[in-house]
């Protein structure tokens, strides 16, 4: 059994952003979803006892608890052996540190939280309603600017150059449902630079092993 141990929902972006984290690290852990909640449902005691806020992932080490992906991705490339999941001078890594906080506060909010989710539990009547129609695809051309943004970022193979690092391994997770979106995948044939790396991120054995397999509800909408 490890001593590491990541606490989440298996089709989470983040919980899966914190599992490739730990792959690409090399580190062996434990994934576990039991006694947690299932979206849209309040916390359970299990994760209150971890997170005060109710929300996963949260990472596990020993008597160590710690919760915030970007917290818990930071920690397991600075505590443990293994490949670097981030740059080393220091200007590389503030922007790195200004491409995590763009997809935590803006991608994830945007795309997930904004578009994603609304799109997959509407019912056929408000799929009709004009004014949630409107309201999607007011976020659909947001996403398309943000969209442009990385595309100029992604220019030079991964966001921060040739190494896949940890901002790939949050906004790479956000863009797989994006993609399964109506309108997604034209998205991203729009911002060409972001479509190869996201095709290159699918092929990595970390991708492959933490694939959400999305359900039916989510491929029917698109």
């Amino acid at each position: 059994m490890s001593d590491v141990i990541i606490v989440g929902m298996p089709r989470s972006n983040l919980t899966r952003t914190v599992r490739i984290a730990c792959l690409e690290k090399e580190i062996p852990f434990e994934f576990t979803s039991r006694n947690v909640q299932t979206p849209g449902q309040n916390a359970t005691p299990t994760v209150l006892r971890h997170n005060p806020f109710g929300k996963v992932p949260v990472l596990i080490h020993g008597s160590f608890v710690l919760y915030e992906t970007a917290a818990i991705c930071r920690y397991i490339d600075d505590h443990f052996p293994g490949p670097l999941l981030r740059p080393v001078p220091a200007q590389k890594i503030a922007r790195m540190n200004q491409w995590i906080s763009l997809a935590m506060t803006r991608l994830d909010q945007n795309i997930i939280r904004n578009f994603v989710i609304p799109m997959v539990f509407a019912d056929h009547q408000r799929r009709h309603d004009p004014a949630f129609a409107a309201e999607m695809t007011r976020l659909a051309d947001v996403i398309r600017h943000d969209l442009s943004v990385l595309d100029k970022a992604y220019a030079d193979g991964w966001i921060m150059g040739e190494r896949f690092t940890l901002p790939d391994m949050m906004i790479m997770p956000i863009l797989h449902y994006l993609n399964a979106m109506p309108g997604g995948t034209g998205m991203l044939e729009d911002a060409p630079m972001v479509l190869d790396a996201y095709h290159r991120f699918k092929a990595r054995s970390s991708a492959v092993q933490t694939d959400p397999l999305l359900p039916e509800q989510i491929l029917k909408s698109a």
